[in-house]
């Protein structure tokens, strides 16, 4: 009996035992679980941060770019600006300049005014100056064209006008052309002077230009056409040289 006993308490320690994955499956699943959850997980972020890595790339090259230009048009700007400074100085001082060059203008015409006024008090007193050609211009200008400027002076001891008609006249050799003036009156106290434009004929050119005054006192004075001097001595034919108009074309 005691025999009996022995052996059937035994029997139990002899029972096979189970598999390690069967007794803690439920561990092993959580932990497979919890591996590819880690996993998953570091995947994405890591994948996160790595799009996040390429975009911050992308941003800082489109950045750097537009810096770039705003460089750029900053150079053209400060360029502009210092043309415009440059310009601005250069016309302030082509202004000052022109007001320096007028302010002179006028105190030269001033000055010249001024003795010219002492000189013709002084002819007074002296007895006057009888009407005269102070002075005649010719400015060429294109299609044969020419201007002239006559200025006529006289200074009368009791300060009276002189009044009469001008006449020019171009002569070459036994020829004579009347320039037709725009206004060939005048009529003045000290000074007056006479302009106008008139078309030379084709293939004329004159020897001298005459200035032909009437008036109280006629005045007849022929001036070099290639020089502009004055021919002192008078010609004694020159009423004897045939007349014709100029035809202004």
């Amino acid at each position: 009996m005691h025999n009996t006993e022995l052996e059937n308490t035994s029997e139990p320690s002899h029972l096979p035992k189970k598999p390690f994955l069967q007794t803690n499956m439920p561990l092993v699943i959580g932990a497979v679980i919890l591996t590819l959850g880690s996993l998953g997980l570091g995947y994405s972020v890591g994948h996160r941060q790595g799009l996040t890595v390429v975009g911050y790339d992308a941003d800082a090259e489109q950045l750097v770019d537009v810096v770039e230009k705003q460089k750029q048009a900053l150079n053209l700007v400060n360029k502009s600006l210092n043309i415009a400074v440059q310009e601005r100085d250069m016309a302030v001082s082509n202004a000052n300049n022109l007001t320096e060059a007028l302010n002179q203008a006028r105190t030269d015409k001033t000055q010249m005014e001024g003795l010219s006024l002492l000189y013709r008090e002084v002819l007074r007193q002296r007895g006057g100056l009888g009407l005269t050609v102070q002075n005649l211009g010719i400015k060429p200008l294109p299609e044969n064209a020419y201007e002239y400027q006559l200025d006529l002076v006289q200074v009368n001891p009791g300060r009276r006008s002189v009044a009469g008609t001008a006449e020019l006249r171009l002569i070459r050799e036994h020829e004579v052309l009347v320039i037709p003036m725009q206004d060939s009156q005048f009529n003045f106290a000290e000074f007056e002077r006479l302009t106008g434009r008139w078309t030379m004929p084709k293939g004329f050119v004159p020897q001298f230009i005459e200035v032909r005054l009437t008036g109280a006192t006629p005045v007849i004075k022929r001036f070099s056409w290639q020089r502009g001097k004055p021919v002192e001595n008078s010609s004694a034919f020159v009423s004897e040289i045939p007349q014709a108009e100029a035809k202004a074309q």
